[in-house]
C-alpha cells in the first residue's frame, strides 16, 4: 500500500514550516496562508492551518535499511530513549526493521524506519533518496476491533503480516503503507504522548497503478473511521489568514 497523499491540521503553521523545511529538509510543492504541501518521497504531505488545538500525530518515514545511523547524524534532531535509557534506535526483530523517533514542533511524534525487507539500498543514493515515503500513520478510535473490520470491509487493507495484533492495537497493510490503529488513550510508543482523535484524509492506492482510494478520519469519539455524518461541519475552522 502506498500512501500518496496525507492532510493534517496544524494550529502553528509558521512553526510547522520551519521545521519541515529546516530541519527535515523537505522540499515544498504548493503553498498559501492556508496551507503547506510538502513532498515525503512519493508522499505529498500536506499540512491545513487551524485555529484550535490539534490532537498529536504519528508518521513514520521509510529511509534505506543501511542509513539509519546516516540520518541520525546528518538530521540532528533531539532523538528519543527507545527500548533502554540512552539508546535512542529501537529494535524491532519480528518486523524486520530498526526506528529512531523525535518531536516535530507540533508535538507529533515522528519516526524515521528502516525496514529489512525492502529493497531501497543503492550505491548512487544521495542524501535527497533518504526519505522513500510516509509508511505509517498513526489512527486513534475507540474500537481498533470495529475500525479494522471496516478497513478489510470497505478498503480491502488487511492485518500487518509481521504484527501481533492486540485489542488496543493493531497493524493494518504492508512495509510500503501501515495504518497504525490504538485505542484512544493507549501511549504511542516509547512516549507518554496518548493516542487521541484528530482529522486525517488520506489518498493511497493498494498496489502501484491501482484505482486510487481516499480514508478519512474524523475527532468524534466512537465515530468509525472513514464514516461522515451528513452534513456535518469540519472538526475544525480553517483560520481566515
Amino acid at each position: 500500500m502506498r500512501f500518496l497523499d496525507i492532510e493534517l491540521y496544524t494550529a502553528d503553521p509558521a512553526g510547522t514550516r520551519a521545521f519541515y523545511t529546516q530541519q527535515l529538509g523537505l522540499p515544498i510543492v504548493a503553498e498559501s496562508s492556508d496551507y503547506l504541501t510538502l513532498q515525503v518521497g512519493w508522499t505529498r504531505l500536506t499540512f491545513r492551518a487551524v485555529t484550535e488545538s490539534v490532537a498529536p500525530y504519528h508518521l513514520a518515514i521509510n529511509v534505506p535499511s543501511g542509513t539509519l545511523e546516516v540520518c541520525m547524524h546528518w538530521y540532528q534532531l533531539d532523538y528519543i530513549d527507545t527500548q533502554a535509557p540512552g539508546q535512542t534506535i529501537a529494535e524491532f526483530p519480528s518486523w524486520r526493521a530498526r526506528s529512531t523517533y523525535f518531536y516535530d514542533n507540533n508535538g507529533n511524534l515522528l519516526e524515521f524506519i528502516a525496514r529489512n525487507d525492502l529493497s531501497l539500498d543503492s550505491p548512487n543514493l544521495t542524501l535527497g533518496d533518504l526519505f522513500q515515503c510516509i509508511s505509517e500513520i498513526g489512527i486513534a478510535t475507540e474500537c481498533v476491533s470495529e475500525t479494522a473490520r471496516q478497513l478489510i470491509q470497505r478498503f480491502g487493507i488487511g492485518p500487518f503480516a509481521k504484527s501481533v495484533q492486540l485489542p488496543d492495537f493493531m497493524a493494518m497493510g504492508d512495509d510500503n503503507g501501515l495504518l497504525i490503529l490504538s485505542k484512544v488513550g493507549r501511549n504511542w510508543l516509547f512516549t507518554d504522548t496518548p493516542a487521541a482523535l484528530n482529522y486525517c484524509r488520506i489518498k493511497f492506492e493498494r498496489t502501484p497503478g491501482c484505482q486510487l482510494q481516499t480514508l478519512l478520519g474524523y475527532d468524534i469519539n466512537q465515530m468509525p473511521i472513514g464514516y461522515q455524518v451528513p452534513n456535518r461541519p469540519k472538526p475544525y475552522t480553517l483560520s481566515a489568514l
